[in-house]
């Protein structure tokens, strides 16, 4: 008769066991079921934010200078300069402000041609004009235009300081 009660108790902590892992699997896979819910919420979300982030990426104005020091053109600021012939406009802006960078730092040059660029009717009429066009046909902003300018000066005042006699 033991064997009997051993045999009732040890099939009875079979079934128990039997009961409880079914239940555990059964909130293991509820559980798995919500995981996959919000891995697949979240493929969604980050699907829209990279469509997103690539939107505002395709909206950024276009660089037509380089993050470098010295300051350089991108690819895009070469073919802006190619467009408005901005290496022949300093070329002949040059030798009128040469005399105004004796002594100043590359730096001060740089700067100075920036700022010179921004000032109202540096640029004659046609270049001017050239200047707009280029700006809509790139779809980028006169300002940047106008910086290409700017490097172009700056680059050929420094060519110009190398070369003057000591």
């Amino acid at each position: 008769m033991d064997d009997w009660i051993r045999l009732g108790i040890f099939t009875l902590s079979i079934l128990g066991a039997v009961v409880w892992i079914s239940r555990w699997f059964g909130k293991h896979e509820e559980w798995m079921k919500g995981v996959n819910e919000f891995k697949s919420e979240t493929k969604s979300s980050l699907a829209g934010i990279r469509d997103d982030i690539k939107k505002i990426l395709v909206a950024l104005p276009r660089n037509v200078l380089a993050g470098t020091s010295p300051v350089q053109l991108t690819e895009l600021g070469k073919e802006v300069s190619k467009s408005v012939r901005a290496s022949a406009w300093a070329e002949r802006k040059a030798p009128q402000l040469v005399d105004h960078m004796k002594d100043k730092t590359a730096y001060d040059v740089q700067k100075y041609c920036f700022e010179y660029l921004k000032k109202e009717s540096v640029l004659e009429p046609d270049d001017d004009k050239a200047a707009k066009e280029c700006a809509f046909q790139h779809g980028i902003k006169l300002e940047q235009v106008l910086d290409v300018f700017a490097v172009e000066l700056r680059d050929r005042l420094l060519h110009r300081g190398e070369e003057a006699p000591s």
